[in-house]
Order: structure tokens, then C-alpha cells, then sequence
């Protein structure tokens, strides 16, 4: 179990991260919100790279910042920005980071090899990094994470940079790992993950607006969701006026889903059920407007 307790973080006078609390047990859990909401913040905290202002972190009955090496030996962690010494190949690195992580060297080849297998790169193992893309780096990156077979596997923006079909793969992955552990991914990307995922949090103005199941996340915007179909100059009369979630133009007109507590006033608008997508959009605008 992972135990966040009124975790506050500030910056000289500006705080991040406001009094979060809660509690993750294993499976499979997303963090998300707007750009500049926290997200990444407050993942350094738990990865023990930052300490909080406030509050205490702990995993299965070790905490931070007291046991943080005990802690990290049970962790994983891929940061937003993932560096790599391009002039090794992916085996080298990664058993560079076998030994960061203290691994015995005949446990810490082994180990390579079986992650390398995992995150699909073994037949690239004799390129060097600086000839990688950016996804195949992507990649090196979830597969470091993986080496220390973690109780608590902590990824920010993990599928970044990954082509559809990688996603799809790593999306199952991630799924399969949650059945033995605790997974955290900060991502943006949450349809593809609609399906899999045990919870949703929503971290914007320093605090979780919402952490629960997914389906009750949707549930939140139900009745606040509409369709309609309006000619350009309606849309053009309207934009500035309305919160979207969504907008396709077809033959000069504008299929949009509205985002509003009360009926909006057009010809032919109709509530529709929310989407994953629909109730993040709800649950931000309704919190930006108080």
C-alpha cells in the first residue's frame, strides 16, 4: 500500500501541492490534469528525489524521506525527461543501472535481458543511444524502471513519444505488472487506458479534485455533456461562449460536444453520455469557475 499524508509542497511563497492525502493499494492507477497542475511535482516526491514541505510518503510501512534507500529498492521510476549517454548501446547502459540499483553483476545481466525482452528493444541492443528515436529511448527508459522487479512502479508521461501500436502494448503491459504491484502513470493519454485502469486522480490547483474508479469520474459529468451540429457562422457566434470537449467539421458543419450544467441554447442540442474525456473537461471547468 502507498501512503500519502497531507503532502504540501511550496516554493518560496508559491505552493504546488496542497494537503494531498491518500491511499493506492495494488493496480493500476493515473494521475492527470492540466499542464503546470502539479502532476510531476508531486511524482519526484514520491520517487524520493524531493522532499515535501509537509506530509510523509510511505510504501508497505517504509517512508520517505527517513528510509529513503530502503524505499527506492522497491521502486521504479521513469521521469518526464529521461536522459541517456549516447555513446552506449542499450545493454551497457542498462546494466550501468543494474548496478545503480545495487544489483549483483551475474543477477544484473540476467535481469538486462529479461526487460530488454519486455520493452521490445533486444534487437537494437548493439545501436547506440544517439542513434535511437525517441520512442525507442522511450523505451530504454520503462525498461530501467522494470530492472529492480519493483513493488511500486512510478512513470511520468510513460507512452510519450510511442507510435499507436507501442502504446497499445505497453498500455496491456502496464495492466499486467498492476496485478503484483502498484502502478502510477502521470499520463495525458488516459483513453487508452479507460478500460484498464483500477483509478483515476485529477490534480489541478494544488489539490486532487478527484480520485476514484473511473466509471464514477464519468458519472461525475453526467448531465452536463451536449451535442450539436451548428453551421460555421453559429460556431463562429458561439465559440467564445461555450467549454468544448470535443469539435469535428464536416461539409460546413461543426459536430461539438459542450461541456455545461444547463441546457445551452441551440436549435437541436441533446445530452449525450460523458467520456472519459468529457468528464476530466467537466471537472476542470467546473473548478475553474468557482
Amino acid at each position: 500500500m502507498l501512503e500519502l499524508s497531507s503532502i504540501t509542497k511550496c516554493f518560496k511563497n508559491n505552493c504546488v501541492i496542497n494537503d494531498v492525502s491518500l491511499s493506492l493499494p495494488r493496480g493500476l492507477h493515473l494521475l492527470t490534469g492540466p499542464n503546470g497542475a502539479g502532476k510531476t511535482t508531486l511524482l519526484r516526491i514520491l520517487a524520493g528525489i524531493i522532499a515535501p514541505t509537509t506530509g510523509q510518503v510511505s510504501l508497505n510501512g517504509i517512508f520517505l524521506p527517513n528510509d529513503s534507500v530502503r524505499f527506492k529498492a522497491h521502486m521504479g521510476y521513469l521521469p518526464q525527461k529521461f536522459g541517456v549517454y549516447p555513446e552506449m548501446t542499450a545493454q551497457k547502459f542498462l546494466r550501468y543501472f543494474a548496478e545503480l540499483k545495487g544489483m549483483p553483476a551475474s543477477i544484473g545481466v540476467q535481469k538486462v535481458e529479461e526487460v530488454m525482452d519486455i520493452a521490445k528493444i533486444t534487437s537494437f541492443h548493439n545501436k547506440t543511444l544517439r542513434d535511437w528515436t525517441r520512442g525507442m529511448r522511450q523505451k530504454v527508459g520503462i525498461a530501467q524502471a522494470l530492472l529492480n522487479d519493483p513493488d511500486f512502479l512510478l512513470m511520468d508521461e510513460p507512452l510519450s513519444g510511442l507510435d499507436p501500436e507501442e502504446r497499445y502494448y505497453f498500455c496491456n503491459l502496464f495492466s499486467e505488472l498492476s496485478s503484483e504491484r502498484i502502478v502510477l502513470l502521470s499520463t495525458h493519454i488516459i483513453s487508452e487506458l479507460t478500460a484498464l485502469a483500477d483509478s483515476i486522480m485529477l490534480l489541478h490547483k494544488e489539490k486532487l479534485q478527484f480520485k476514484g474508479p473511473i466509471p464514477r469520474m464519468m458519472e461525475a459529468a453526467r448531465g452536463g455533456v451536449w451535442l450539436a451540429a451548428l453551421s460555421e457562422g453559429e460556431w463562429n457566434d458561439k465559440k467564445n461562449e461555450l467549454v468544448v470537449s470535443s469539435l469535428r467539421a464536416d461539409k460546413g458543419l461543426y459536430e461539438v460536444r459542450i461541456i455545461s450544467d444547463i441546457r445551452p441554447e441551440i436549435t437541436g442540442v441533446c445530452s449525450v453520455e460523458p467520456t472519459l474525456e468529457d468528464a476530466y473537461i467537466y471537472l476542470v471547468s467546473q473548478d475553474d469557475s468557482e
